[in-house]
């Protein structure tokens, strides 16, 4: 089952040729895929931070396709070597929440990827997109949801709430 964050993305398209590696976050290179190689370019989606760490959400988009893989970094906030906390190449399939186990974070960048949606697509283009979505898939996570009524969307009536 595809979220309603791959369904939004399945039309993004790809705009950098062998530029992958002037796209990575500095700093952050080591914790990309060994395999990284294979990705046309990234993007920095969103950023939280905790007591201890902050993280990085980043769409990382292979050639001839349509849905971006989700690649999550962290970084000490006292220094210290980079981890990668998720890598998700399922297709949305998993929520930020339940793939970091950390629903705190999960939550902020969810909220951040819709932010930067509703910048890009305007209020009215985004709800307009969100019900044709809920038409094709109305089962959307909580953190989905929960983001996107913090930025005063509202959610198609159809739409089911799941983990």
């Amino acid at each position: 089952m595809q979220s309603v964050q791959s369904l939004l993305f399945a039309s993004a398209v790809v705009l950098a040729q062998d530029n992958f590696n002037a796209t990575k976050l500095p700093g952050l290179e080591a914790c990309y895929p060994d395999w990284s190689g294979y990705f046309e370019r990234s993007e920095l989606v969103s950023q939280a931070r905790d007591e201890e760490k902050e993280y990085f959400f980043i769409r990382l988009y292979q050639p001839n396709t349509k849905d971006p893989d989700r690649l999550v970094i962290s970084q000490p906030l006292e220094g210290g070597n980079c981890n990668q906390e998720l890598l998700d190449i399922t297709g949305d399939a998993l929520s930020l929440s339940k793939g970091l186990n950390n629903r705190q974070i999960g939550y902020q960048l969810t909220l951040g990827l819709y932010q930067k949606e509703l910048e890009s697509l305007g209020a009215e283009g985004l709800q307009n997109y969100l019900k044709e979505v809920a038409q094709v898939n109305p089962y959307w996570y909580e953190e989905d949801i929960w983001a996107l009524k913090q930025l005063g969307l509202t959610i198609p009536e159809n739409v089911k709430a799941i983990e």
